[in-house]
């Protein structure tokens, strides 16, 4: 487990004198364990593994305006073929304090068996992030994405995402890490059928101002033809903001 190798100590939480946030570090734990464990107890039609390497590129044009991009590349078969990849930039709107949104295009590229096929997705979607003051300021965010598949070599589909984290208020060790949940969902319009589910948990980190690194796990039950199958995933992502 990689959550095993990380040197957690509890003496550097952040307390105040009601004692909440040593509260809400047991919920937090609980529930990263629950998300740990949780995928173990569905059966599907075959597990295997893999990594998802994340780069997240954001630059600000102004107090209203702003760029953003994401790049991806992800691992299947206990992490010896890499089979998908996409890269992409939007241009984002910030409506007020919470809420943002972002029209953009990505292109990706997917090796079902030994062929890449390729995918253009224009996409609109609206971004909100808020803390919670009733959870110890811990950060909420949404974001509800619609994106138009355009394929070369099947129909075309438009998507609806829709993904939740929630980052907990807490600093473990020196190092001053933020445990963190996030949940995303894929319907098909054209099937009208779920896709995917996206579900895990981990570590976020702030070395300097402007940069973020992840790691973490995420449970993917998706859906291949009538068949469900799993495969559980390393996550590892780096944000730059400036």
């Amino acid at each position: 487990m990689i959550f095993n190798q990380l040197p957690l100590d509890w003496s550097h939480i952040r307390r105040d004198h009601n004692g909440r946030n040593s509260k809400l570090a047991g919920h937090f734990l609980i529930l990263i364990l629950a998300v740990l464990i949780s995928p173990h107890t569905f059966s599907a039609d075959s597990r295997d593994s893999g990594m998802s390497w994340n780069l997240l590129l954001k630059s600000k044009i102004n107090d209203d305006w702003f760029l953003l991009s994401r790049s991806n590349l992800a691992s299947r078969d206990d992490n010896n073929d890499y089979f998908f990849g996409y890269t992409g930039a939007s241009i984002g709107y910030q409506l007020d304090e919470t809420w943002s949104v972002r029209l953009g295009y990505r292109y990706a590229a997917i090796k079902p068996q030994n062929k890449w096929l390729n995918e253009d997705r224009p996409f609109v979607e609206a971004y909100a992030s808020k803390k919670i003051d009733n959870l110890n300021d811990a950060r909420f965010t949404s974001r509800s994405r619609v994106e138009w598949r355009i394929f070369d070599y099947r129909d075309n589909d438009i998507r609806l995402r829709q993904e939740f984290t929630l980052e907990a208020p807490l600093q473990l060790t020196d190092l001053k890490l933020n445990p963190y949940l996030e949940e995303e969902l894929f319907y098909s319009t054209e099937k009208q059928q779920l896709e995917a589910n996206w579900l895990g948990g981990g570590l976020a980190w702030r070395p300097a101002k402007g940069v973020k690194l992840k790691m973490g796990y995420r449970w993917n039950h998706f859906r291949l033809g009538d068949n469900w199958r799993d495969r559980d995933v390393l996550v590892l992502g780096l944000n730059l903001f400036y």
